[in-house]
């Protein structure tokens, strides 16, 4: 019997005591062997496999993996450790057993030595906390000249260390004062934890989140806890923590570790002399990213404004940076009453204070110009001249700058020194007024330029697969379809590192393997399409891909219009497997994704010349981004329609694109066959789509239906009763869901503690009267009507951040229903979680830049951004908002009105929506009348007893009022009034009435 045969019986048969001789006594040639057969026993014994009728699971048991780990400890090489993917000690039992396989551990790892230990471990940990292993086990192998000693490593498996400390509930009876003797162990090993423990201020750990449950509800014990106990009891210094503590504060860590560090700093509770003997350190602070660091280290210094022992000069040059901030209130606020106490203690400091409270008049907030206007009126009136002739001078001369930011209330603080402005004169440039009608720009500048050669096309392959820009996709399968005759005959092989993107395990595979390997489906989403034909191109499109990839939205793997999408890349695998060389008909011809008229036309006749029939999904596709507003290019579309030979098509594109608003034709009732009439009824009851009509006869009635939604997002269209064969949300009359203010009340119970609490948690949330609706739509073809029923409308899917502007480019005249189903889905409450959030602003994203006035949906998730939890989401909400008073597509009073709504409902704190429309102010003339146009509309919607921080909204709205010279709207004024006895309102409001 060789070696391998006796290794694999003792594997399959025996245990780790016959194992551990065979591995010592191995020879080179032999070790080789052994290191064959231990991958290929380890592959078929962690394969996950069907156990029972039911049952699914792998056939080895732990002994025999963790005989298999040692045996590739005493054979594998670097290589061959990759695939070791359990962290050490997985399979070693506990108690006795698990004593026993770490000594034979030791005995196999001495005898073998491997140089890949370090390594291992690294990038094992990598991957999170779980691949680490224990601590002890770890500084036993330094010990044994194993490993080396990293740092970060070894001070990321400490911290993980506490969990794995945790109470047990597989215990039997519950261990007494567990918590106070888990810290007794701390205080055991102190002198061996120091080292790596005083690691937690140089790396990033899992220090703030570990934790290790005692067995009491509700009760853990934190590093938090383990740091304090260790300081009072000696084992660790607190003056050396204290300091480390703020040395941490200044690294780039995650903001919840910095959070902990903070934490720990004042959990130590430092004497105000340690804080001065640390003001260097507090100071240094300044320079953070992190708004929560510079607000920390401001409020532990500002005890010292006025003590002799502080230094200001250091915190003047950090200052500089600071007031210019935009994400530093708090921060402005307290630095700038600090300085009304440095200039008590030091005037020779006013030319440098004030010089820093003028750069402070650029801050969007009201309160922060306020202190700022303070403290340079107190300098250039003081009893005492603190500043020359020429630093008044320049200091005055320098407040012009900024007059056209400031607000009312700073003005009118520093109108001594300002000087005086005209009364401003309402012109009609400066007025905001909404477009009437978006035409779309179809010139040479937004063209589309189609794929020069072959290079080209292959350099963009790389581009799509990163599968984040629509026109480079679009350009991409243009370019397959146009150049398909054009391909070097190598071109499979040149394609062969981008397959390796989409196959990983097609490196270092060829022959029969690589074609095997490519002729795998598995693909899904709107990204398994796309790398479905980048499979298919490399094989010749001789077989069908694209249908085999599955997006089935009801799933929750794929938004429904990626159905669309599948079917439309379906068309153009199938026009390249017949080398037709016709382009889709719905690729756009201009940015960004508008369809020029004539373009369409030119198509549709190359079409009919190549005894053709368009796909329905491609063509409904190519009508919903149609530009038929664009006159001159329509114009030049209809004098070309009568040369197509389809009536149909004819009747359809001539209604379309002839100008002005027009009743949709006539149509004669239509009969419906049982078989047809049966198949309707069966697909209402089917989950998803069937897939839709595949014959461009059978699709006409939805076409048009899609047409006259794509023209008239608004319109009823009784005449399509005539010739659809069931009426559906979204065909006949727009899909305009109902929705209020619902306030949820969540109740529990914290029975850990004393007298067992009932806490009540109030919240309001959007409710939609019709959530979804159970009948399926008659066809997929509908474009408009297929978020009406989606399944998941309850959360949002993951996928669609990532596929938002794919589906969003297919109906780019009407995307309402999109965003109806956006905020159903992702923005229903505040501050939910991170797939909401990046819904709502890939939703955001696509909203910059010209297009159609916003309707209704599209207003409330412009409402609902501006007032997200989120900062980015503000500002990126803030960005749309000002793109829109530019081109004209904001509705202000539609978006005042949703506003008002959401603050008299207490949606989201009056404070957060100010804070972000303060931003908006004094950019141009007609910002100013458009922000202007959203308040008169917000204000008298808000309750007769001023919600918190009302105040904040009217100061804007005065500021707003004083800089264009109109008056408010008789609504907003009448509002106004009635809060002016109001202590709170009284001076805001006063400016105004």
């Amino acid at each position: 019997m060789t070696v391998v045969d006796t290794f694999e019986r003792i594997i399959r048969h025996q245990s780790v005591h016959q194992l551990v001789p065979v591995l010592l006594a191995l020879d080179k040639k032999e070790q080789l062997a052994v290191r064959a057969k231990t991958k290929a026993l380890h592959k078929e014994l962690t394969e996950i496999r069907q156990l029972g009728s039911s049952t699914w699971g792998r056939t080895g048991t732990e002994p025999q993996l963790a005989m298999l780990f040692l045996a590739g400890v005493a054979t594998y090489t670097r290589k061959e450790a990759l695939g070791l993917t359990e962290p050490l000690g997985m399979h070693w039992g506990e108690g006795n057993v698990r004593a026993v396989n770490q000594d034979f551990f030791f005995s196999v790892a001495e005898h073998a030595r491997p140089n890949w230990f370090g390594e291992w471990f690294e990038r094992r940990s990598r991957g999170g906390p779980w691949g680490l292993p224990e601590y002890f086990l770890l500084r036993e192998m330094e010990a044994r000249k194993l490993i080396d000693h990293e740092p970060a490593l070894f001070s990321r498996t400490l911290a993980h260390s506490l969990h794995l400390k945790s109470y047990h509930r597989r215990e039997t009876k519950p261990v007494p004062e567990y918590a106070e003797k888990l810290l007794q162990q701390f205080e055991a090993t102190a002198h061996v934890i120091q080292r790596d423990l005083l690691g937690f201020f140089d790396y990033d750990t899992t220090v703030d989140s570990t934790q290790a449950y005692t067995g009491v509800a509700q009760q853990y014990v934190t590093w938090l806890d383990v740091l304090l106990h260790l300081a009072a009891t000696g084992h660790l210094t607190r003056t050396e923590l204290l300091t480390r503590s703020l040395v941490a504060l200044r690294r780039d860590f995650r903001r919840p570790l910095l959070t902990w560090f903070k934490n720990l700093f004042l959990a130590l509770q430092p004497t105000p002399e340690e804080c001065l003997n640390r003001q260097q350190e507090l100071v240094e602070l300044l320079a953070h990213a992190q708004p929560q660091v510079v607000n920390f280290a401001l409020e532990q210094l500002k005890a010292f404004w006025s003590h002799a022992a502080f230094d200001p000069a250091p915190l003047l040059l950090y200052a500089e940076g600071l007031v210019t901030r935009q994400d530093l209130k708090t921060a402005q606020r307290t630095l700038l009453s600090g300085f009304d106490k440095l200039l008590k203690r030091n005037p020779t400091l006013a030319p440098e204070l004030g010089r820093l409270a003028v750069a402070a008049l650029a801050s969007a907030d009201a309160a922060v110009q306020t202190k700022a206007a303070k403290l340079l009126a107190s300098l250039l009136q003081a009893r005492q001249p603190l500043l020359s002739a020429d630093e008044t001078a320049e200091l005055v001369a320098s407040l012009a700058d900024y007059a056209d930011l400031m607000t009312t209330g700073a003005r009118q603080l520093l109108a001594p020194w300002l000087v005086p402005t005209p009364v401003p004169a309402l012109t009609l440039g400066a007025d905001y007024i909404p477009q009437s009608d978006f035409v779309p720009e179809l010139s040479a500048t937004t063209a589309v330029v189609p794929v020069a050669d072959w290079h080209e096309l292959l350099f963009l392959t790389g581009q799509v697969l990163h599968h984040d820009n629509v026109l480079e996709l679009e350009r991409w399968i243009d370019g397959l379809l146009g150049l398909q005759t054009q391909l070097p005959t190598d071109y499979a092989q040149l394609l062969l590192p981008y397959l390796v993107q989409v196959r990983p395990s097609l490196k270092d595979k060829t022959g029969e393997q690589a074609t095997a390997v490519i002729a795998d489906n598995g693909l899904t989403g709107h990204r398994g399409l796309v790398e479905a034909l980048v499979l298919g191109w490399a094989q010749g499109f001789t077989t069908e891909r694209v249908n085999r990839v599955n997006v089935r939205f009801d799933q929750d793997t794929s938004d429904p219009l990626v159905l669309v999408e599948q079917r439309r890349f379906a068309a153009a695998e199938n026009h390249l497997r017949n080398r037709s060389g016709l382009p889709l008909l719905s690729t756009p011809s201009h940015a960004p994704y508008w369809v020029a008229p004539s373009v369409l036309v030119d198509r549709l006749l190359a079409y009919e010349a190549a005894h053709a029939e368009p796909d329905p999904f491609d063509l409904v596709v190519a009508v919903a981004r149609t530009a038929y507003a664009n006159a001159a290019d329509a114009q030049a579309a209809l004098t070309r329609l009568p040369r197509l030979q389809r009536p149909e098509l004819r009747e359809l594109l001539q209604w379309l694109l002839t100008p002005g608003l027009h009743p949709l034709p006539a149509f004669p009732p239509t009969k419906t066959s049982v078989l047809k009439h049966l198949t309707a009824r069966l697909g209402k009851l089917l989950p998803g789509n069937a897939g839709g009509p595949t014959t461009l006869p059978d699709a006409w009635p939805w076409l048009w239906a899609v047409a006259a939604r794509t023209r008239q997002p608004t319109g009823v269209f009784e005449e399509l009763t005539a010739i659809i064969p069931t009426e559906y949300i979204g065909v006949v009359r727009p899909w305009t869901p109902e929705w209020h203010f619902e306030i949820k009340i969540d109740t529990w119970v914290e029975q850990w503690k004393p007298g067992k609490p009932t806490i009540t948690h109030q919240y309001p949330v959007l409710q939609f009267p019709s959530k979804y609706s159970s009948q399926t739509p008659p066809s997929t073809l509908l474009l408009y009507s297929q978020h009406a029923r989606f399944r998941a409308m309850g959360q949002a899917g993951w996928l669609l951040p990532h596929d938002y502007r794919f589906v969003a480019s297919l109906i780019p005249h009407n995307p309402a229903p999109l965003h109806w189903h956006v905020v159903r889905t992702a923005a229903w409450a505040d501050g939910l979680e991170s797939t909401e959030r990046d819904v709502v602003q890939a939703a955001l994203q696509e909203l910059l830049g010209p297009g159609p006035t916003f309707p209704e949906p599209t207003t409330l998730l412009l409402a609902l951004g501006l007032m997200h939890k989120v900062p980015a989401c503000r500002a990126l909400a803030l960005e749309v908002f000002l793109s829109a008073c530019a081109t004209g597509r904001l509705i202000p009073a539609d978006l005042g009105s949703t506003l008002g709504r959401f603050l008299t409902a207490e949606f989201v704190p009056v404070q957060r929506l100010a804070d972000n429309l303060q931003q908006a102010r004094a950019i141009d003339a007609v910002t100013d009348a458009a922000l202007q146009q959203v308040l008169d509309a917000l204000l008298p919607q808000l309750p007769a007893v001023p919600l918190r921080n009302t105040k904040k909204l009217v100061e804007l709205y005065a500021d707003l009022a004083g800089r264009s010279g109109r008056r408010p709207a008789e609504a907003t004024m009448a509002t106004l009034r009635s809060w002016k006895g109001l202590t709170a309102l009284s001076k805001a409001v006063g400016m105004l009435v």
